[in-house]
């Protein structure tokens, strides 16, 4: 099968696609359309800046690469960018007119760069799959990006455009289905939940007399309630606890500058961003991990890919957010839970995390080891997915 993946982020960039792409590459050639890395930084590496369009060759994978506008320091420049890969990608997308047997639209923020492959798909009767982890125009209004309602509406009416006019649509989780079922009737709307690789190691018993290691790793942007977190440490200062945050985003600069401010260096410690690889041995020495995000319609239905990653280590997560994101470590017992921005809750919760048994741990352990390979182990999830392209390419339904 030949698979294009459309996606605006991608390898060198840390988006759950690369992954995946690395799987189906084994059995399948795949081509992926992007642009230019320049998430979260927002600049553009030199060796990408000596051609217009580029195009490169990643593990077997053929990448084609759109000019780009980068993503900039506010919501106009992020705007551009949008708008620049709408507009490149619908013409650099039929240089593939007679290779391709399916578009997979890997639909982060915006949603719009769906449009090439729709166009693509139509003109040459290609199926399109869209996997959408992103709930527009619900996101844009909980992060302030739009407040605009009539612009909602417009926004509104054309994601819906998008959603009819794509063949399938895959969700990153159930409230996703929920919501996008509500406005689409007869459309086979399918759960895939972002899948992982197994990091499952053995259980240790908690040393009393050291730290306990929490971590967060990931965005650190308007989604993350950092407010919440700095006063929830404030108010179990005390404990012998530390939270290692490893990160970047728009919120960075606010989160060092209220860590200081509130004297709290001791207990909250900021690093960059590493690769997977290097950050991995750092999730493994951690004790637990941590969620925290604001109130808001997307938010609340959505479920954070980190998640899956947490999961796959088989430690307690604490999540400080609604929705989605709670109820999954509710249902499943895998950690503690505190409503969005509630930072009275929060603290008890890192409380109760702290002072967990080593009997409570070996059953969060173990339920996340069940839910982990009935629905995210990477391969199982993959064949799942090659499944489902299959049967759609065999039948062009």
């Amino acid at each position: 099968m030949k698979i294009l993946i459309l996606s605006q982020r991608f390898w060198p960039e840390h988006f759950r696609i690369n992954i995946i792409v690395n799987i189906l590459k084994k059995k399948h050639k795949v081509f992926v359309l992007t642009e230019k890395p320049n998430y979260p930084n927002k600049n553009i590496p030199k060796k990408y800046k000596k051609k217009f369009f580029y195009d490169e060759k990643y593990k077997s994978i053929k990448i084609s690469r759109i000019p780009t506008i980068t993503r900039g320091e506010n919501n106009i420049k992020l705007f551009l960018n949008y708008l620049n890969f709408i507009f490149w990608s619908s013409i650099k997308i039929f240089r593939f007119s007679k290779k391709i047997d399916l578009i997979f639209i890997y639909a982060t923020s915006p949603i719009f760069q769906a449009i090439a492959a729709i166009i693509f798909s139509k003109v040459y009767k290609i199926p399109s799959v869209l996997w959408v982890q992103d709930l527009w125009p619900d996101v844009i209004e909980d992060l302030n990006i739009v407040n605009n309602k009539y612009f909602i509406s417009i926004i509104n009416f054309f994601v819906k455009l998008i959603y009819k006019n794509v063949d399938h649509i895959l969700v990153q989780s159930e409230s996703y289905k929920k919501k996008i079922s509500q406005n689409i009737k007869n459309k086979n709307i399918k759960v895939f939940l972002n899948p992982e690789n197994s990091n499952f190691k053995k259980i240790k018993k908690i040393n009393k007399y050291k730290n306990f290691n929490i971590t967060y790793a990931g965005n650190l942007g308007k989604a993350q309630s950092i407010n919440c977190l700095i006063d929830a440490v404030k108010k179990v200062r005390n404990e012998k606890f530390i939270i290692n945050i490893f990160g970047d985003g728009s919120e960075k600069k606010k989160l060092i500058s209220l860590i200081k401010k509130n004297k709290l260096e001791n207990k909250i410690r900021y690093f960059n961003s590493l690769s997977f690889q290097n950050l991995k041995k750092y999730l493994q020495k951690s004790d637990a991990f941590i969620l925290f995000l604001k109130k808001g319609k997307a938010l609340s239905n959505t479920l954070p890919a980190k998640v899956q990653t947490y999961l796959s280590f088989g430690k307690p997560i604490i999540v400080s957010a609604n929705g989605e994101a709670q109820n999954f470590v509710k249902k499943n017992k895998i950690g503690f839970y505190a409503n969005a921005e509630n930072s009275d809750e929060l603290s008890k919760q890192i409380i109760k995390c702290i002072k967990c048994s080593l009997k409570d741990r070996h059953k969060i352990f173990n339920n996340s080891r069940n839910i982990f390979f009935n629905d995210i182990e990477l391969n199982k999830w993959t064949k799942r997915l090659i499944s489902h392209f299959t049967s759609i390419t065999r039948n062009k339904i």
